[in-house]
């Protein structure tokens, strides 16, 4: 078909079909308007698809009943458009984008059209140049219609302030305990523990790195999104201790002594130092604490308010200490008849010793072994650690553990299925009966309020002017106080109930390495007890049960 159907618009922006051109004894196809599109240089024009399928369809005798110059009748089929571009903003305003729509012949997108609709659509924050480059940089290679997603302005996070920090510049014998030695060839030998830690007068033993403010962020929209500043804390200047005139920051040793990290601070201990403990010296009983260079030997005795620091063995003997209680070698005790374990160890603070065999010991703190627990009975108030610093040793076998908190050790149980009884959260039964109380005084005082409705439909039924006055307000009164105290209790309640459920979500028992068969655990009221050996593992309470799951 060599006569001219298509006609370009004088703007050029447009391509008509002209109905009244169209011959009336043959039938216009497809490949005719494509062939007539490509001598007017615009097959990368948008193509209007339902408006070419309605000139293809129509029958002939429709399309020629218009007059030769009518161009009213003319079908717009085809247009230039320029390349497209739509700006997307993230539902948090931290991140936008921007999709490149290729031309349909007409122009490709330049760094002012990216910036306007940057602007149009507010953003103006975090706008990256590397990023419009190398979406300019694709734009002008996309087929028409083709699209391209590149985001190009992102958001910054505030960075909260860090809360105070407290870094102590010396260790104490716990922590000596909990990290042996490591030799010059990079080999760990669990025997060698270290010189004691000491310091002197005028010492520094701790550093206050002060809270921060944290750093501002902002979203793409330009807003600024504030840090939250990080918890100050004032030093807990302890005894033996003081803070440096020229550095605030600092804490000094004012004494030679035993250094002890409490929170916040630290102490430096007068020491009663002994080389053992035997028959020569006799029992010790102390107000303050005790530094043993040597062993105590046994059936032995050595009590003290503060702490007991002892740089040898404990072998079947009694310790009880007002604070902690570090032994550097171990702590060792022997089954004895009625199921007693001949060696006691009781620290209202931590205990802490390379390792312990058939002994009991009761804390209030943290109870932390660096090599194995064996045998032994241990009800403490905090959690149960049996592994080192590497992550190298640690067995907990054998014996009764009941721990308020968590228990973690590398491995659990035995090779031969040695029973062993693990009880954490301990304390939940006291927890329970508080949030008993908690609920049963809410129930008290929502019975409280009822009494005082009843009074006041009593008081509805007397005729107004016979009501007293004073009876009148001693029910607002009493009202609103019952209201009050009931919105106490119950905030009280609620609160008891989070805490206790936090809590219980937290609690675990973990094996680092191995869970071995004959272990029985619990958790609150649920029990599991471990019927095969296992790889790493941690016991959680989770959908009302004990449950083990793998690490």
């Amino acid at each position: 078909m060599t006569q001219r159907l298509l006609k370009l618009s004088q703007d050029g922006q447009t391509i008509s079909l002209q109905v009244a051109n169209l011959p009336a004894e043959a039938e216009l196809t497809r490949d005719d308007i494509v062939t007539q599109l490509a001598e007017l240089d615009a097959l990368d024009f948008y193509l209007y698809e339902n408006a070419i399928d309605t000139v293809l369809q129509s029958p002939l005798s429709k399309k020629n009943e218009t007059e030769p110059d009518d161009d009213s009748a003319d079908i717009v089929i085809a247009e230039r458009r320029d390349a497209a571009l739509v700006v997307k903003t993230d539902p948090d305003l931290m991140a936008a984008s921007i999709t490149a729509i290729g031309a349909y012949g007409g122009s490709v997108p330049n760094g002012n059209l990216l910036i306007n609709a940057l602007k149009e659509n507010g953003i103006v924050k975090g706008i990256r140049k590397s990023q419009l480059q190398e979406l300019l940089h694709q734009a002008v290679n996309l087929a028409p219609g083709q699209k391209f997603t590149l985001p190009v302005a992102f958001g910054r996070q505030p960075e909260h302030g860090r809360d105070a920090v407290f870094e102590p510049l010396v260790e104490d014998a716990s922590r000596r305990i909990l990290r042996p030695q490591e030799g010059n060839d990079g080999k760990v030998d669990m025997r060698d523990l270290g010189e004691l830690i000491t310091v002197r007068a005028g010492q520094a033993i701790m550093r206050k790195h002060s809270a921060t403010e944290g750093v501002p962020g902002f979203n793409v929209l330009g807003k600024a999104m504030a840090a939250i500043p990080g918890n100050d804390a004032s030093y807990n200047v302890g005894e033996g201790t003081e803070l440096c005139e020229n550095d605030y920051s600092l804490l000094m040793a004012t004494k030679s002594g035993l250094p002890v990290v409490v929170q916040n601070g630290m102490t430096v201990d007068d020491a009663l130092t002994l080389n053992g403990v035997n028959v020569s010296t006799g029992h010790i009983n102390f107000d303050g604490s005790i530094l043993i260079n040597g062993d105590v030997s046994p059936g032995m005795k050595v009590f003290a308010t503060g702490n007991i620091t002892v740089n040898g063995f404990v072998e079947l003997a009694e310790l009880r200490a007002g604070g902690d209680i570090a032994v550097v070698k171990g702590i060792i005790g022997r089954q004895q008849e009625g199921n007693k374990l001949g060696c006691y160890v009781q620290a209202s603070g931590k205990v802490t010793s390379k390792f312990a065999q058939f002994v009991e010991i009761e804390a209030g703190k943290d109870v932390c072994f660096s090599l194995h627990a064996l045998h032994c009975v241990i009800k403490t108030q905090g959690g149960v650690q049996v592994i080192d610093e590497f992550s190298r040793h640690g067995t907990l076998s054998g014996g009764y553990i009941e721990a308020d908190y968590g228990v973690r050790a590398l491995n659990i149980g035995a090779l031969a299925g040695i029973q062993t009884e693990i009880v954490a959260f301990s304390h939940y039964t006291s927890l329970r009966e508080q949030l008993n109380d908690a609920y049963r005084a809410v129930e008290q005082q929502h019975a409280q309020l009822q009494k005082i409705k009843e009074a006041q439909l009593k008081l509805l039924k007397i005729p107004t002017a016979k009501r007293p006055p004073e009876l009148i307000e001693k029910i607002k009164t009493t009202t609103v106080a019952s209201q009050q105290k009931m919105l106490t209790l119950k905030t009280s309640y609620l609160t008891l109930k989070q805490e206790y459920q936090t809590m219980l979500d937290q609690i675990s028992i973990t094996a680092v390495n191995r869970l071995y068969s004959g272990v029985s655990c619990q958790i609150e009221r649920e029990r599991l007890n471990i019927q095969q050996e296992h790889g790493p593992s941690t016991l959680l309470y989770k959908e009302r049960a004990l449950q083990r799951l793998s690490l």
